[in-house]
């Protein structure tokens, strides 16, 4: 698919894509998000796992949710410990789909029907599609009143 019409998708739209997809694409942020698609999380489980000091952590987190893609949950606990999820609105303008050379390889049936569908939705080849290493997709959403 070609890029989207910058007419169809207004000033504020295009300013919170561009914002939203830097911030999800920075290395550290991506792991988080993958991480937090499991479930909601304390900031030290996320420490525990992707290895990364509580103030980076703090950091991403704070990108994450001026971005709007993330959101802290309630504390379980009730203590200092701080608990974050996937913010998932109940009805989106647009959301961004993003896979690493690591997803796309991790099943190869699932990559190549995933390919395939991308050429049919295009209506030609994708070049080179053996080399292709990440992927980025936008979906929008019709505003509603």
């Amino acid at each position: 698919m070609g890029k989207p019409d910058d007419q169809m998708l207004n000033r504020g739209a295009r300013t919170y894509l561009a914002h939203a997809v830097k911030a999800a694409t920075h290395p550290v942020r991506r792991e988080i998000l993958k991480s937090l698609k499991k479930g909601p999380q304390s900031t030290v489980d996320l420490e525990g796992e992707l290895k990364e000091s509580r103030y980076n952590l703090y950091h991403h987190l704070d990108v994450l949710s001026s971005a709007g893609l993330v959101k802290e949950s309630s504390s379980k606990s009730g203590g200092k410990i701080r608990h974050f999820a996937l913010k998932e609105p109940k009805r989106p303008e647009l959301a961004v789909l993003l896979f690493d050379e690591a997803e796309l390889k991790q099943d190869p049936k699932s990559r190549e029907n995933f390919l395939d569908a991308l050429e049919m939705l295009e209506g030609k080849p994708i070049p080179h599609r053996d080399k292709v290493v990440s992927a980025e997709i936008q979906l929008r959403y019709p505003w509603s009143k």
